[in-house]
């Protein structure tokens, strides 16, 4: 039993921690700490960055996913994670895998796994849909290499669940777009001419996912 197990339960304080704290990140944490028994940590790679979080009642850490060494500190270091980072872009690693994920998770694995973890994936694993419904039964047809990334994330994730008793959740999520970024907004997309989703498909992927 751990420490915080040992505690009487209104003593305990959950230790969340958001790695890819952008806007999304940010947005959770605002919904975390709301009337909550809560401590938030982030990992952040931007030094920078730490005055901002700190003045949301987030504690920063910084560390990068791409240096496997900086994240030694986060073996059992939080009760929950919810893991926002997206994979490397083009060129930075093999295809089909997504290094930072797997550097995450055997970070974690290490000391005290936490209880649950959350990973935000996208609904390009389903690949092209033509249309048709799917859920998370559907099987995964990624056609591009972004795409193979987040497969091979999910799995990282899904074997650290099995492998150790940790709760895990795989959200896909569908049109993400964030006001803080360069062309994230619907705006900017139809701007460049990029497909965004009608009002009525909010919550829907564009190939109509049903959850």
């Amino acid at each position: 039993m751990t420490l915080l197990g040992a505690l009487p339960a209104r003593f305990r304080r959950e230790r969340v921690l958001i790695v890819g704290c952008g806007d999304v990140g940010q947005r959770a944490a605002r919904e975390l700490g709301r009337g909550r028994r809560v401590r938030l940590l982030a990992l952040t790679s931007t030094a920078g960055r730490a005055s901002e979080l700190r003045l949301q009642g987030i504690t920063p850490l910084v560390g990068n996913l791409d240096r496997p060494r900086d994240l030694q500190r986060l073996a059992g270091l939080a009760t929950r994670v919810l893991h926002l980072a997206p994979p490397p872009s083009e060129g930075q690693a093999d295809w089909q895998t997504d290094p930072r994920t797997r550097a995450l998770v055997r970070a974690l694995a290490r000391r005290s796994p936490p209880t649950s973890l959350v990973y935000g994936s996208t609904t390009g694993v389903y690949g092209h849909c033509e249309g048709r419904w799917v859920d998370e039964s559907t099987p995964t047809r990624p056609q591009t290499p972004r795409a193979w990334r987040r497969v091979d994330a999910e799995a990282s994730v899904h074997w650290l669940a099995r492998a150790l008793g940790v709760r895990s959740t795989v959200l896909r999520i569908p049109g993400i777009y964030a006001p803080d970024r360069p062309g994230g907004t619907p705006q900017d997309r139809l701007r460049r001419g990029t497909p965004v989703l009608r009002p009525e498909e909010i919550g829907r992927a564009s190939c109509r996912e049903r959850v």
